[in-house]
């Protein structure tokens, strides 16, 4: 799984905000501070090489990114592709029993997918088993993020209990990176709120426009433009504010990792 502009919000409201899409990269996007998730994620893939297992791959995009001779295998759940994301993975399986032969993989990519698992320990046991010695594992994980691809989301972690998962299952973890700064994260999660009240809104009324009083039709245009407005002021104010003020990683977005199998 992937976490996406949309991948917290209902399947009713996907049309409405595929049509929203060219607002992702300004600062009235209630997630524009997660706009640099995929960057960050090409980062690291100049580590990988061979053979490369992707667990959870709903639009195959990090395949073209891989160094030259890399050979990429998508996989993901069946229910995530058929009711979150309409994409076409190589195979189909289940992370916890990963249908791979032991020491065949060079490099597995996990990104946002522990939280949507029931048992993380799993995953990494069995990545432990496909990965051959000295393979290199890439994962990210939210930690301050809303509940998304509900029922499937059960889950949130500490650096240190990444590390400790990571060290149990046999990995040396090299980079552990966390994602937004604490004010960014604030600027995030007011974000998250307002358009979440947004679309209540947008999901209450949007039958009844054709038929409501002028006025309250502009009332409504009226709210919903301020609060827009409040999604744009906070997140210049968090970005702001975040590059003038000290902070800490007390309270990141989420961690990316790169561990490599002992």
């Amino acid at each position: 799984m992937r976490d996406s502009d949309d991948s917290s919000v209902r399947s009713e409201d996907r049309g409405l905000l595929s049509r929203l899409r060219w607002l992702n990269h300004t600062p009235l996007h209630p997630q524009w501070f997660v706009r640099g998730v995929h960057r960050n994620r090409l980062r690291h893939l100049g580590r990988l090489s061979g053979d490369v297992l992707d667990v959870g791959c709903p639009d195959r995009a990090l395949a073209a990114h891989l160094p030259d001779g890399c050979r990429y295998v998508g996989l993901d759940y069946y229910v995530t592709v058929t009711e979150f994301y309409a994409t076409r993975p190589d195979v189909f399986g289940d992370a916890c029993e990963l249908p791979v032969r032991d020491e065949c993989m060079d490099g597995v990519m996990l990104f946002e997918v522990l939280e949507h698992v029931p048992d993380p320990q799993a995953v990494l046991a069995e990545t432990e088993r496909v990965l051959r010695p000295g393979g290199v594992l890439l994962l990210s994980v939210p930690f301050m993020y809303p509940i998304h691809n509900a029922p499937f989301d059960f889950h949130r972690f500490t650096r240190h209990g990444l590390q400790r998962a990571l060290k149990i299952n046999g990995f040396d973890t090299e980079v552990i990176q966390p994602r937004l700064r604490a004010l960014e994260v604030g600027g995030l999660i007011m974000g998250l709120a307002i358009g979440d009240a947004c679309l209540a809104i947008w999901r209450r009324h949007r039958w009844a426009l054709p038929i409501v009083a002028v006025l309250a039709l502009l009332a409504l245009l009226a709210l919903l433009a301020l609060l827009v407005l409040l999604v744009l002021l906070g997140n210049l104010l968090a970005w702001t504010l975040a590059r003038l003020l000290p902070g800490s990683d007390f309270m990141p977005r989420g961690y990316q990792v790169v561990a490599v199998k002992r």
